[in-house]
């Protein structure tokens, strides 16, 4: 999961030398990324093009979850089943720019096993709570997860939370699912969440390879399912 800070690390700098496409090629090794979730992503195919231009192997299907949220896929191993987003908070008046969204896939690989796979993007000001920032943020997130996974999925759910671990949001989460990954920047409010603890290795892999980069930290968990 990746925020990319578009509107500074691509309309202010150019993409500084394709430096989010430097941090994913670099950093995907022989395994390859099965599933990446992007936040502030306003052109998905340059995100992903980059990364190819930087040496990034395999075919990946970028799907647009709309307010700048997307998901990718490696082709390969997976086969896309179901796919939606629906929105589930709102920024609160004192920092508002809109509703903010879950973006969802049902994606079953090579050997049959299906992933419910979403990524969300959280409601501002950071760590607020009420109205629809907080724990109602996470009560939705949980029923569009209710509504569309299926009972034997494993469920992996990504994003940049806006929120740290001591939020009301995160907080009701992590009574409903393990969360394996957080990460450090802006107070920790990237998260990793699944239903299958089980192996769950993360890395923090760091802001870009470019002069600028994002301000936040990508971060990889690698699951045995």
């Amino acid at each position: 999961t990746y925020n990319l800070f578009w509107w500074n690390l691509f309309d202010k700098r150019g993409g500084s030398g394709r430096s989010a496409g430097k941090l994913i090629a670099q950093t995907s090794g022989p395994e390859q990324y099965d599933i990446m979730a992007f936040q502030e992503c306003d052109d998905r195919s340059r995100v992903i093009n980059d990364a190819k231009l930087e040496g990034l192997p395999g075919e990946y299907e970028a799907l647009d979850g709309g307010r700048a949220v997307a998901i990718a896929y490696l082709k390969s191993r997976w086969t896309l089943q179901a796919q939606g987003s629906e929105d589930v908070g709102e920024d609160d008046q004192h920092q508002h720019y809109g509703k903010r969204t879950a973006q969802w896939v049902r994606l079953q690989h090579a050997d049959g096993k299906v992933v419910f796979f979403m990524n969300h993007h959280g409601p501002l000001p950071v760590g607020w709570g009420g109205g629809c920032t907080g724990s109602a943020a996470a009560y939705n997130i949980m029923r569009v997860i209710a509504e569309h996974a299926h009972r034997d999925d494993s469920i992996v759910l990504v994003g940049d939370f806006n929120a740290p671990a001591d939020s009301s949001r995160i907080m009701e989460l992590d009574t409903r699912l393990n969360r394996v990954f957080s990460g450090t920047e802006m107070g920790g409010v990237d998260h990793i969440f699944t239903n299958c603890a089980a192996d769950a290795q993360g890395t923090n892999l760091g802001k870009g390879r470019g002069e600028f980069g994002s301000d936040h930290d990508a971060l990889s968990v690698t699951f045995k399912f």
